[in-house]
């Protein structure tokens, strides 16, 4: 679905051509940051921008929506409103000229964790259901250069879940659509988890992945599909690559019992233009 913004052009106009579209925004967006509201003028530019690279009809080729969906997000890792402004109307600017946008770099992954040092082991914490009340168990360590998380989940008291979670610098899935991870799980069903900057610890993004006892599996997730829970509850809302700020893992299929993963690596990776 499209931001309201820009439903709200379409529904004008549903012939709009991307100079009318783009002058629009900016007659939008500039006596805001001029009046000191630099956070509104960038959300109007990205909400115009995002319609834009999420539209087919504007942008002709598969690659630049790419390119243009990676250096929103690089803007959107911005933490000052005015720098994310003026990288967003340079956008406009470089579509409005009709001139190629900046490329994206070649490096198409980028390694978070591989837990060859005890350190990436370390930044991990464990995080039961004993905040409700329940009696799951847990812990990590590592083995042969990978992470390990144990435990039994129990159903007592509502409980029944177990997790794991780091943090990653602000901004540094930025440009990247998912997350791969190399694990070996126990037969059991997983959760991969993604958190966003909003500072409550309940309100992440989920992925399920099913596991095979005997063997190691990659699993690729793009970002932008997860699903947000608050609480364990489904919510609207998608989360963006440069708004990621930790991973996560939870064993949380309404199942008693020994639980067992093993983490090899985690990256951020790049996926091809479609």
């Amino acid at each position: 679905m499209l931001p309201a913004f820009a439903l709200t052009l379409a529904m004008l106009n549903p012939t709009l051509t991307l100079e009318d579209y783009l002058g629009r925004a900016i007659a939008r967006g500039v006596p805001l940051y001029n009046d000191g509201q630099a956070a509104a003028c960038a959300a109007v530019y990205a909400t115009a921008l995002e319609a834009i690279g999420s539209t087919e009809g504007w942008l002709s080729e598969p690659a630049q929506r790419k390119s243009l969906t990676f250096q929103l997000d690089l803007a959107t890792a911005m933490s000052d409103p005015r720098d994310r402004a003026w990288a967003y109307r340079d956008l406009i600017d470089t579509l409005l000229a009709g001139e190629p946008l900046p490329p994206i770099p070649e490096a198409s992954e980028r390694l978070l964790f591989d837990f060859s040092q005890t350190a990436d082991v370390d930044r991990w914490q464990v995080v039961l259901d004993g905040v409700m009340g329940g009696r799951s168990t847990g812990e990590v360590s590592e083995e042969n250069g990978s992470l390990v998380f144990t435990g039994d989940t129990s159903l007592a008291n509502n409980g029944g879940f177990s997790s794991i979670r780091a943090s990653v610098p602000a901004g540094s899935i930025a440009g990247y659509d998912a997350l791969r991870i190399r694990v070996r799980g126990d037969g059991r069903t997983w959760i991969l988890g993604a958190s966003g900057g909003t500072g409550n610890r309940g309100d992440s993004y989920w992925r399920r992945f099913d596991t095979d006892g005997a063997i190691w599996q990659t699993v690729t997730v793009p970002i932008r599909e997860m699903t947000r829970v608050f609480f364990g509850r489904p919510l609207n809302g998608k989360l963006q690559p440069a708004a990621l700020r930790g991973v996560e893992f939870y064993i949380y299929d309404k199942k008693a019992g020994p639980f067992r993963l093993e983490v090899d690596r985690i990256e951020a990776v790049r996926l091809p233009a479609t």
